[in-house]
């Protein structure tokens, strides 16, 4: 194993579970330098760990379940955001950022719902949103993105990331934007917004993650909380601020035109290639076949035996 994944690797498995770290003592047993740890705290720094330096002491990434605890724990990563949280929301928390964008909010306005009524998923669908998940809606002012879809991909990245990098487990991505466990969803992701011929007014990107709370009986052959992985509870502000960071960053990517770099690690993560799938499309046309890629603007490639089919919008379900 390369000798930096090691280091990180190691300090991972201390940092989760909210120890302090001693960088000389770690570096002795380990058997490195402590400029080698130094520049691995830096490394998870930049990935959007909240790793704080206890002065005579060492490191400590915060775990926190306090949603309000974000603001501080964002601004540690780098990011500027306004977070608003809201005890009880009776409407989505989509609609409530759409009507902060019409007040003027500015970009990086995150609307959070500790709990959520009317919640509302692709398709219209309604989303189960009770306590102890993470249900929350970001604002973004964008002057021009080439390819807008993309924000549901990047979404879909950095929740399973974050989930992975914090929790230690296989979070991967359905196609398009489903985080899902052990074939399992743990996430699901709506963007929507106002776009006029010559700009855009506004993205609002909505995720909703089933963390602590429970899952209905009627549904747990399907979606699974994060609570229930890992046996314990999950520090939501913690996760918050570590999905906020990466989305910060894939959207950095984006107004870049690095889409390339997107799509490599859209593949990455995609744990439909390879599998064999049905496809539901809007218009109720079914198309099974066997999932090989996604293209370079994100569409799934799908071979039905007879042809090879580009599906840009659909339903998929992994049949083995």
């Amino acid at each position: 194993m390369d000798i930096e994944n090691y280091i990180v690797r190691a300090l991972l498995e201390r940092l989760r579970v909210g120890d302090i770290v001693n960088g000389n003592r770690i570096a002795q047993e380990l058997g490195v330098s402590r400029a080698l740890i130094h520049k691995a705290i830096d490394f998870l720094r930049s990935f959007g760990l909240p790793i704080k330096s206890v002065p005579g002491r060492g490191y400590i990434l915060p775990m926190s379940d306090n949603l309000s605890d974000a603001i501080q724990l964002l601004e540690m990563v780098g990011v500027g955001a306004n977070i608003v949280i809201f005890p009880r929301c009776d409407r989505s928390s989509q609609d409530i950022a759409k009507e902060m964008a019409y007040s003027g909010a500015s970009e990086w306005s995150i609307v959070v719902c500790e709990e959520m009524f009317r919640g509302r998923g692709r398709l219209g669908r309604m989303w189960y949103a009770p306590r102890g998940g993470l249900w929350f809606s970001i604002l973004l002012r964008p002057r021009y993105i080439d390819r807008l879809h993309f924000l549901s991909i990047v979404g879909s990245l950095a929740v399973a990331e974050a989930i992975n990098i914090l929790l230690g487990v296989g979070a991967g991505v359905k196609w398009p934007n489903d985080v899902i466990i052990g074939g399992k969803k743990v996430c699901g992701i709506l963007v929507e917004g106002e776009v006029e011929a010559d700009r855009i007014r506004h993205i609002v990107i909505g995720i909703g993650i089933n963390v602590n709370n429970d899952i209905p009986s009627d549904i747990r052959d399907i979606a699974i909380a994060l609570k229930d992985v890992v046996g314990r509870y999950i520090p939501r502000a913690t996760l918050l601020t570590v999905i906020v960071a990466r989305l910060y960053r894939y959207y950095g990517y984006m107004l870049t035109g690095r889409y390339r770099d997107i799509v490599s690690r859209y593949r990455e993560m995609l744990l439909t290639r390879g599998r064999e799938v049905k496809v539901v499309l809007v218009s109720g046309e079914e198309i099974i076949g066997r999932a090989i890629d996604v293209d370079e603007i994100g569409r799934l490639q799908i071979d039905t035996g007879r042809d090879i089919v580009s599906i840009d919008a659909g339903d998929v379900y992994h049949l083995r």
